[in-house]
Formats: structure tokens, C-alpha cells, sequence
């Protein structure tokens, strides 16, 4: 006898879609001819997404920094023309802490084949590995044993 679906009860999972683990911008979002101007499109998206305007993102930045950073630079990393002018790391990762937003980052690590995390997934991935080096001990040992059974006769 099989079960008929109950067609009244609505379906709470239908519809779920959980929250990415890795932030990223939309591909169509951030594609340029080049990795400076992907990273610029970037940089100017995580500002305009930002809730603060340029001015407060460069004081924050500033102040992080301990170095200045005016509204007139961070436009000129958000400028696709102005390829000479690429944000760099350290103000990148200012960018990042002030504004909350490491979509950038991933940006700029696409094409090397890395992402960024949040950092309280760190643990979950030490776990993975570990299973995993395990998994190929198990089964270096399962082929030791065998080899030594097989040479036994």
C-alpha cells in the first residue's frame, strides 16, 4: 500500500535555500577584461553596498590603518580606467574590515582558486582534513595487510 502525499500541508522546505557560506558577487556583476578591473568593479560594489558613504569609509579605513585614506583614493580604486591605481592588499583587507564585506577579496582569489571564510568554519575544515588523511591511512593500511597476507602463502 503506498502513502498518498498530503497535498494540504504546505511543503516548509519547498521553498529554502540556506545562506552561501562563501560571499560572492554575482559573476555578471564583477566581469571586466582584466584581474585590476574585476578588483575595481569589486571595490566600488562593496562601497556602494556599504550603507556609508565614501568619505566615512575612507575615515574608518584611516583609522584602521593608522594612515590616510581620502574619498579620492578610494574612488580611484573603484575606477576601471584608472588601472595603475589598484587598491592594495593592506587597504584591501581595511576595505574588508570596515565595511564587513570580503566579496572582494574572493575577487581578487578567483582565479588562483582560493576563497575566504568566515573564520568559525576553520574548525569544520581542520575536521574534514583530518578525515580525510585518516580515510588514506585506513586505506594504506588495508593494502599493507593485503600485501602482507598475499606474500604469507
Amino acid at each position: 500500500m503506498s502513502r498518498r502525499r498530503d497535498s494540504t500541508t504546505p511543503d516548509l522546505f519547498r521553498d529554502y535555500q540556506p545562506a552561501p557560506v562563501v560571499e560572492r558577487f554575482d559573476a555578471e556583476a564583477v566581469q571586466a577584461w582584466s584581474m585590476q578591473a574585476r578588483l575595481s568593479k569589486a571595490v566600488a560594489l562593496t562601497m556602494d553596498e556599504a550603507g556609508r558613504g565614501r568619505d566615512e569609509i575612507a575615515a574608518a579605513m584611516s583609522e584602521v590603518l593608522k594612515a590616510s585614506v581620502s574619498k579620492a583614493m578610494l574612488d580611484g580604486y573603484a575606477s576601471q580606467a584608472r588601472e595603475q591605481h589598484s587598491i592594495s592588499a593592506v587597504r584591501l583587507a581595511a576595505l574588508v574590515i570596515v565595511t564587513g564585506d570580503a566579496r572582494a577579496l574572493n575577487v581578487l582569489l578567483e582565479d588562483a582558486g582560493l576563497i575566504v571564510i568566515p573564520k568559525k568554519y576553520e574548525a569544520l575544515l581542520r575536521r574534514e582534513k583530518a578525515r580525510e588523511i585518516k580515510e588514506r591511512a585506513e586505506r594504506e593500511e588495508q593494502a599493507a595487510d593485503a600485501e602482507w597476507k598475499a606474500g604469507k602463502r
